[in-house]
């Protein structure tokens, strides 16, 4: 008896694997759920679903499925062999990080190299890349740029340049990006100088004084060390892969013919290149300002949009509080407000690497 019931259990699983075929078969022609027209399941509401040009009937479905004896294959340990290589990895990643880190580096750049994906840094044909946690909101005047951790930069490490300043109290201050799941605010290392260049093309008369004077206030309310470095030839991009990390944050002039942005209400538009690590942890690896060259006609004007969009650079982002520079509109604000100074601190603050 029981030899005709496994003959039977094999008739119909046989049966079910030819019926399933057909269905198969059947979406594939005439779409999902579909049947061939003048079949007996064939309903006329459903016309939608005859999707063959030419109402053939499917091909091949009625074949007999073969039936398969099962293949008995030697049992290998490679689940055993990569628990041990992978324990090896944690142990060797937590003695030598850095080593690691620069491993990790060279396995995931030969990995997209091998498979032709593009550099999600933005160095090759990468798509546009959203900011941290989704951000499309964004204010008009940054223009961020991010990208995966692929190698060639990291963040400074060691001791801080310069002392931490201590946050003011009062005002509203606010970040452009924050660190995932937490209220601290992604910028530069402090361990390392924020390098500075400018591009003289356009600049106003003095504006070697105009920019160091800028970067001696961002530095003291702060304590991030900006340094000007020298000039530069590079322009404004507007290119979504931006400032590669790594390189001197540009600061620049242009006519709104050369960045048609500028022919709005903004008189200048900044912010930085953001990297994140594999760990999840982001930084700002450098970054970018332009600002309109026929739209600021005092150095009091240039200096208070230059510190605005210096302070994107940074991290800031926008409020809605007279009083503070980073307002979105400047009512005659030309000095950083308590509210500026206190997030700008909080921006300086952030621990080395």
């Amino acid at each position: 008896m029981g030899m005709f019931e496994a003959a039977a259990r094999r008739r119909r699983a046989a049966e079910l694997r030819r019926r399933l075929a057909e269905l198969d078969e059947w979406d594939r022609r005439f779409g999902l759920g579909g049947t061939p027209p003048g079949h007996s399941l064939a309903r006329d509401t459903t016309a939608w679903r005859y999707h063959s040009p030419d109402g053939a009937p499917p091909v091949s479905v009625l074949d007999p499925v073969p039936t398969r004896r099962p293949v008995r294959r030697r049992r290998r340990s490679w689940p055993k062999l990569l628990l041990v290589l992978g324990l090896g990895g944690v142990a060797l990643a937590y003695a030598y990080p850095d080593r690691a880190s620069t491993v990790w580096t060279w396995a995931e750049g030969t990995g997209r190299e091998v498979l032709g994906m593009p550099d999600p840094d933005g160095q090759g044909d990468a798509p546009p890349v959203p900011a941290p946690g989704g951000r499309d909101d964004l204010p008009p005047d940054v223009v961020w740029r991010a990208g995966r951790f692929a190698g060639g930069w990291e963040p400074p490490r060691g001791e801080r340049l310069l002392p931490a300043v201590q946050p003011g109290p009062g005002g509203d201050h606010a970040f452009l990006t924050t660190q995932p799941g937490t209220d601290d605010p992604v910028g530069f290392s402090p361990c390392g100088p924020v390098e500075v260049a400018v591009n003289p093309s356009g600049a106003p008369e003095g504006y070697d004084a105009l920019v160091r004077a800028s970067l001696e206030r961002l530095t003291d309310a702060s304590g991030l060390q900006l340094e000007l470095v020298g000039e530069t030839d590079r322009t404004w991009s507007d290119d979504v892969r931006g400032r590669g990390r790594g390189e001197p944050v540009l600061v620049a002039w242009a006519t709104s013919d050369e960045v048609p942005a500028l022919a709005g209400t903004s008189a200048g538009f900044g912010g930085p290149t953001v990297v994140t690590f594999p760990d999840g942890l982001s930084w700002n690896a450098s970054g970018q300002v332009v600002l309109d060259a026929d739209d600021l006609p005092t150095p009091e004007a240039h200096a208070a949009v230059l510190d605005h969009e210096l302070a994107h650079v940074l991290g800031l982002g926008h409020v809605e509080a007279p009083g503070e520079l980073m307002n979105a509109v400047n009512t005659g604000q030309t000095d950083l407000g308590p509210g500026d100074l206190a997030g700008l601190a909080r921006l300086g603050a952030i621990p080395c690497p």
